[in-house]
């Protein structure tokens, strides 16, 4: 199997930034660098990052790594979770509204699938779908382009979605934040 330079350097830019993150709190704890970024600041960071983690797979977990670490400093879990959830909203819309544009230009072959799916969703009793997106979102740690796509490219209304998706972002921040601080001090006692 060959494996594209494109997926090559997609590992090597994800490794580095792991890479990164790990340094840094090795020679800089979480504290001193809420301390030196400011908690407005720190608050700015995570709704940029939820708004470009959002629009990528690839840049989500640097995502929740500066989550934990923001809360692990001292900012609160709930305000960062909120903050974050917008920033990862918008990002998610970004994505559905290119998943919408492109299901009105898909070659014919997959327009088949799609039907099916939206066929699919249009059986299934109303609530189903908000809970599914809710579910999905809010307690899996898997790209939420893996249900804002299909759902754009159905054609699924925003604004019966737009909600779910916020509180389920919220609800992974949260998780997230609470776990990582928590986690911690029950592995290292602080």
């Amino acid at each position: 199997m060959k494996i594209s330079k494109k997926r090559i350097i997609i590992s090597l830019v994800i490794f580095a930034v792991l890479i990164f993150w790990i340094a840094l709190f090795y020679y800089i704890d979480p504290q001193s660098l809420v301390a030196k970024l400011g908690a407005r600041n720190g608050y700015m960071i995570i709704f940029l990052l939820g708004t470009f983690g959002g629009v990528s797979t690839f840049t989500g977990p640097s995502y929740f790594i500066a989550l934990s670490t923001l809360t692990i400093g001292g900012l609160n879990p709930f305000a960062l979770a909120f903050i974050g959830g917008i920033g990862v909203t918008i990002g998610d819309i970004i994505i559905l509204i290119l998943g919408l544009n492109a299901g009105k230009r898909f070659p014919e072959k997959f327009k088949e699938p799609i039907e099916k799916l939206r066929i699919f969703l249009e059986k299934k009793p109303k609530k189903f779908v908000p809970f599914i997106i809710y579910a999905y979102i809010g307690f899996t740690p898997f790209p939420n382009e893996i249900v804002t796509i299909p759902l754009g490219l159905t054609g699924y209304h925003l604004k019966k979605i737009i909600p779910i998706m916020f509180l389920g972002n919220m609800t992974s921040g949260l998780i997230f934040a609470i776990t990582g601080f928590y986690g911690l001090k029950y592995f290292y006692g602080m």
